[in-house]
């Protein structure tokens, strides 16, 4: 075979191990456990002109590995084999023989000094198993930028680094694909264009869309002024085509997710305004003491540790700055004006650019709307304090007068006074809470000439407009509208006026006996001029309750019954006889107009009858008439005194 192993030689020769291998290793002869006979060495030789497998020579002959690799690097060394081993000691290990290896570096030599780049798999081919260390080590001394899949020289590189700075100097943009060798990959492109705007970006300044082109911030500029009418023209519409009282179903949808958000929690500012109120014993809205002006404004104490005033600064300081949001285009409609403005321009180009665009000019279009919005309610200082001062004026009287018409509903048992406070939120809450509403739109860019028409959906929309913080107090106030409760209605309001800042001026008893002064004269001059026999015992009663108990009252016509129920007693047994007849007649003649509109015109025998008998209620009517009223011009002294 051609080869033993030392431990045959000790059996045969009866000689010791480590002997033997000492005489081996002194002839050279010995690799290990491994002995190679003089006749197997002279008879080996190794011949050809193309990379051999070293595991092919292993597999062919049988040859022992650790022999074989020691003899290669024994002639390659002395020089016999011409010729290198690649791989190092292991399977993928290969002879490369010298003329194959001049052939191959001529090759590459030749293609990289003719196109200025090397592709991997191209080497790879040429069966360089790394090209990245073959190009490293072939070409130690020149300035080389590796890709993923390829390797460019430094000329490549400084060509597309002066197209690139030349396209962002002149104000435009350049595909550097269409200056690269075609088989360059996307991926490549890109790594290199941004190799390029790194040593460009002190001096120059650009961006890279669609990973291969390079674009200047001149023309990107150029391309934002493309809409400046545009917008300036939107602008104008929005704000004169948006009313507030308009709603979408997507504010509508909002609006309702934060009722529902709001209702479910509870205030404990609320309620430890209420047990304070309960546990001192008093009334909302009696007043008492000096005239005080109060400006009510959030301040934050130190130290306090209270869970929901961290909610409430946490809101303030992301909230606070939010602005209202104006739609300018979408992305597709900003893509559609680039193509018409814009020619021999790339289509994946006009679509990055237009994602690109898309949030600064809406940014930029919020602003001219707000600068339209300015100029087109612009006044001067004083005439803003005036607006401010009478805003103010406003809001403390209707404050005073729901305190005080709460006062009076309080005289009644639970339903009637239920039916009262809902009367009471329906008219007075609803005009001062769109009073506020409509203070908060004009901060927000939005206007209506006429607070008293904001209507529920134009409050939700509102809401939908405003910031976080501000959005919760004016929630929960929109929602209590819907409730029973007058005093939970005012505790809503009062943390709506926390936000706003208004002023209000609450008053004492000398205010209160003078709104109560201008109430009974208002309802007396209307009194005098009025004949509708309903509206005349309803402005009776109402007034009749007000001499006899010192309050004001806010009633709807279906509460009038009650008013003349509780009046028993209050006034002299006469005149409330006189007023529940009054009221008799006022049903019967109320029912027959209901029964002759639903019957219709007719010559029948029965509607004679009922004609005759409704012309006899309205003489009688008539003629009572001024003795009701004179219940209240000439009034009789009480024996109820004032509180």
């Amino acid at each position: 075979t051609g080869q033993v192993t030392i431990s045959e030689l000790c059996k045969t020769y009866d000689l010791p191990g480590d002997f033997l291998i000492q005489v081996m290793k002194a002839s050279n002869l010995a690799n290990a456990e491994l002995v190679v006979t003089i006749f197997f060495v002279y008879l080996c030789n190794i011949h050809g002109f193309k990379p051999t497998p070293v595991s092919s020579l292993i597999t062919r002959y049988g040859f022992q590995e650790h022999l074989l690799y020691s003899l290669l690097e024994e002639l390659v060394n002395a020089g016999r084999l011409k010729g290198t081993v690649v791989g190092g000691r292991q399977d993928k290990a290969v002879f490369v023989p010298d003329i194959y290896s001049r052939t191959q570096n001529k090759w590459v030599d030749s293609f990289f000094k003719q196109n200025g780049y090397l592709e991997f798999d191209a080497l790879y081919r040429l069966g360089i198993p790394d090209p990245v260390g073959y190009i490293k080590k072939r070409y130690k001394s020149a300035q080389l930028l590796f890709l993923r899949a390829a390797c460019v020289g430094q000329e490549m590189v400084d060509q597309v680094e002066a197209s690139v700075e030349e396209a962002i100097s002149s104000g435009s943009w350049i595909d550097v694909a269409t200056l690269l060798p075609s088989s360059l990959s996307v991926e490549d492109v890109g790594i290199l264009l941004q190799q390029v705007m790194r040593s460009l970006n002190k001096s120059s300044s650009g961006l890279v869309f669609s990973d291969t082109i390079a674009v200047s911030e001149k023309f990107l500029s150029s391309c934002a002024d493309l809409f400046s009418d545009l917008m300036q023209q939107k602008a104008e519409k929005e704000i004169k085509n948006n009313p507030v009282n308009l709603i979408t179903e997507e504010d509508l949808k909002q609006a309702s997710c934060l009722e529902n958000s709001y209702a479910n929690k509870k205030d404990k500012k609320d309620e430890r305004r209420k047990k304070a109120t309960e546990g001192s014993g008093s009334v909302r809205g009696g007043g008492g003491g000096n005239a005080r002006e109060i400006k009510i404004k959030k301040t934050k104490k130190k130290g306090r540790k209270d869970a929901d005033s961290d909610e409430e600064s946490q809101g303030t300081g992301t909230g606070r700055n939010k602005k209202p949001e104006f739609s300018f285009m979408s992305q597709e409609e900003i893509e559609d004006v680039l193509k018409t403005r814009i020619h021999d321009c790339p289509e994946e180009l006009i679509t990055e650019i237009a994602e690109h665009l898309r949030r600064p000019l809406t940014k930029t279009y919020q602003e001219v709307v707000r600068s339209v919005f300015t100029s087109s309610t612009s006044s001067s200082g004083a005439n803003r304090r005036q607006a401010m001062k009478d805003l103010q004026e406003e809001f403390s009287n209707l404050y005073n007068n729901i305190r005080l018409f709460e006062k009076g509903a309080k005289h009644f048992t639970d339903d009637t006074q239920t039916n009262l406070a809902k009367h009471l939120l329906k008219t007075l809450c609803t005009d001062i809470t769109n009073l506020v509403f409509n203070f908060l739109a004009s901060e927000s860019m939005m206007t209506i000439e006429n607070y008293s028409t904001i209507t529920s959906e134009g409050r939700i929309k509102i809401l939908g407009k405003l910031p976080e913080d501000t959005k919760g107090p004016l929630t929960k106030l929109h929602t209590s509208l819907n409730g029973k409760s007058i005093e939970d209605f005012l505790s809503c309001l009062d943390s709506a006026v926390d936000i706003c800042g208004i002023m209000v001026k609450k008053g004492d008893k000398k205010k209160e006996r003078q709104v109560l002064f201008q109430h009974r004269q208002a309802l007396i001059e209307q009194l005098k001029v009025t004949e509708d026999p309903a509206l005349v015992l309803h402005l009776t009663s109402v007034l009749l309750f007000q001499f006899s108990t010192h309050c004001m009252l806010h009633a709807p016509g279906r509460s009038v019954p009650q008013i003349i129920n509780f009046l028993s007693g209050k006034i002299p047994e006469d005149q409330h006889s006189l007023i529940v007849k009054y009221q008799g007649l006022v049903v019967k003649q109320l029912t027959s107009q209901t029964k002759k509109t639903e019957h219709g015109d007719g010559d029948t025998k029965d509607n004679m009858e009922e004609e005759e008998g409704a012309e006899s209620i309205r003489k009688e009517l008539q003629e009572i008439t001024t003795s009701i009223k004179d219940l209240v011009f000439r009034p009789r002294k009480f024996s109820v005194t004032e509180e």
